[in-house]
């Protein structure tokens, strides 16, 4: 095992429950000790026993001091493993929790990049299982391995005491077991990591079929039998791969049982020779025996746990590179933080900014550059795949662009805590999430502080037209939405786009970006949102994404991306007069609605 990665394991787990290493100490030191205290009292038991049978002369108390004693070991050892089984239980509950914090506030604060990268993902997946366990088991073997010493010692000291020849045999029977034990334990685990991306890929085919939410599409589209398919194809691969190395596992093993028989027929052998050539008592013959059979299987048992302990401190190493987990940064890093502005003064400058997605060539947004005044409202239009969405996230910082500069009164948002500026900027994408939880929860995300300020939830649901339909549940805004949790309510997507609104309104933030906000609405609520849009930024800078020309209106400037560039700006009627990209699309949509209308009167 890596020494810095022993030591950042040991680290944590002395900070997670200190009292586990102070107890599995102690428990080591006696229960290393007692099978040697074990072998001796039932010597000297078989020895008394066989004397009495033999009608010698022997001390009834001695007999009775050795079967109390005998049964005193028997208690204390029993009583050991019950608390260590116990202690290990909770101080793996605990560590469960103190790793899994830990990888969660990872995958929070990591750079958005980090999404789009496979590997990321990957790594979480071979993060999954019972972490406590897994982090714990290099340790709890080392402690075992240290036991299983001071007992393979004190029996080795007693086989050589008997004929040095024992002590070897022991010793040697352990060389191959190790070895081979060794090299399964690594072939196990890089089986495990290159068969994480099927893996994934069956687990997500199987939440697709099981996920209320997608199971009505798959069954209109009948793709069910598909997905099951390709579920099947990459769970029957890994399974195959999985018991040709656990088949190869058995068939070394059968051959390790085989050596290790060899070496105890050896030493019985030469147990026999002592007999003949020396007179041995009936328990020192059982605890020759005994000590050979018990050294072999603890130098054994030493042996599979040492291949336990790599096996293992590849997974602290997959961890503890998954914690370590960075990307090559492309913009050149910033020193010390600024404060956000409490009152937008310049505005927003976006000045040559460029992009690429995560090992991509292509550039996703071009030499983009806009000045955005302070309170202005500005409406980016654009066909699928123009960079739309993609300025946004460099907007809001998601994205640390390739090259170029956002600035927010002068200041570069690099340099922002983001903590900070996400106080003062908020948006409304598209793909909002739905959480599962109450009305009063999903409007209040937007702005966590307000959690129990049930007036500013309900002033926000007022604006955004939540209020109408959240009258009319019987729990009000302590009721669920969606049943995935609770009874609760479904809402259309129309009722959640305006939950969604509301949750951004809260926030009262100084900028707000909306990506698509009436995209899941229907004409009359659509209509009803163009007519808030202007108190619904009132004093914000305002930023929207529309596929709908005609809601640019709205806008005091239009933006107009194509292929990645800034190729216009300006206001409607500027666009429409100059004739150019804007005045085509808006034309081509009119001209549908229009064909639309007729279609309907005839």
């Amino acid at each position: 095992m890596n020494k810095s990665t022993f030591l950042k394991a040991l680290r944590i787990i002395w900070n997670t429950d200190k009292k586990w290493f102070f107890f599995n100490i102690s428990f080591t030191l006696l229960m290393g000790f007692a099978p040697i205290f074990t072998l001796w009292i039932g010597k000297e038991l078989i020895n008394a026993i066989t004397d009495l049978l033999q009608d010698k002369t022997i001390s009834l108390d001695s007999l009775v001091q050795l079967l109390i004693a005998q049964f005193i070991i028997i208690i204390i050892s029993s009583s050991i493993s019950y608390l260590k089984e116990y202690f290990n239980q909770k101080a793996e509950i605990n560590l469960e929790h103190t790793l899994q914090k830990m990888v969660l506030d990872k995958v929070t604060r990591v750079p958005f990049t980090f999404f789009d990268n496979p590997e990321f993902y990957n790594g979480i997946q071979r993060l999954h299982g019972s972490k406590g366990t897994r982090f714990l088991a290099p340790i709890q073997s080392l402690l075992d391995i240290a036991q299983n010493i001071i007992s393979i010692l004190s029996f080795l000291v007693y086989l050589y005491s008997v004929h040095w020849s024992l002590s070897l045999l022991c010793f040697l029977s352990s060389i191959p077991i190790f070895v081979s034990k060794m090299k399964l334990g690594n072939q196990k685990y890089w089986l495990m990591y290159n068969q994480t991306p099927l893996a994934r890929e069956a687990m997500i085919a199987s939440n697709l079929l099981s996920d209320r939410q997608t199971s009505k599409e798959i069954r209109l589209f009948q793709i069910a039998d598909y997905l099951i398919n390709r579920w099947s194809t990459a769970f029957i691969k890994n399974s195959k791969e999985q018991l040709k190395f656990s088949r190869k596992q058995h068939l070394i093993n059968f051959g390790l049982n085989g050596i290790t028989t060899l070496f105890y027929t050896a030493s019985a052998i030469i147990i026999i020779k002592l007999i003949i050539q020396r007179t041995l008592k009936v328990g020192d013959f059982v605890a020759i025996g005994q000590a050979v059979q018990g050294s072999q299987s603890l130098i054994n048992q030493c042996s599979s746990q040492l291949a336990n302990i790599y096996e293992n401190s590849l997974y602290l190493k997959e961890f503890f590179d998954f914690m370590d987990f960075q990307e090559e940064i492309t913009s050149e890093p910033l020193e010390g933080y600024v404060s956000f502005p409490k009152k937008i003064k310049t505005g927003i400058e976006v000045q040559n900014v460029c992009f690429s997605y995560f090992k991509s060539k292509r550039e996703a947004l071009k030499n983009v550059s806009i000045h955005i005044q302070p309170g202005e409202k500005i409406a980016v239009v654009g066909e699928n795949g123009s960079g739309k969405t993609t300025l946004v996230k460099c907007l809001l910082g998601l994205y640390p662009v390739t090259d170029g500069k956002i600035s927010i009164d002068g200041n570069n948002i690099q340099r922002f805590d983001k903590k900070e500026m996400y106080k003062n900027i908020t948006a409304l994408f598209q793909d909002f999430i739905k959480y599962p939880f109450t009305v009063k929860e999903n409007i209040a995300f937007g702005n966590i502080n307000l959690i129990d300020d049930l007036q500013s939830i309900k002033e926000a649901a007022h604006i955004s037209g939540v209020d109408n339909f959240v009258q009319r549940f019987k729990n009000g805004y302590n009721t669920y939405l969606s049943r995935f949790l609770y009874d609760g309510e479904d809402l259309s997507g129309g009722q959640w786009q305006k939950v969604a609104l509301a949750r951004s309104l809260i926030s009262n933030s100084q900028i707000i970006i909306l990506d698509e906000p009436t995209a899941a609405l229907d004409p009359k609520a659509e209509m009803e949102v163009f007519q808030q849009f202007h108190s619904l930024s009132k004093n914000k800078t305002t930023i929207f994404i529309s596929h709908r020309m005609s809601a640019a209106k709205l806008a005091d400037r239009i933006v107009v991306m194509k292929d990645g560039e800034m190729v216009e700006v300006g206001t409607f009627k500027e666009l429409i007069s100059l004739n150019g990209e804007f005045a085509r699309m808006y034309k081509m949509q009119s001209q549908f609605f229009e064909t639309e209308n007729v279609s309907v009167v005839s």
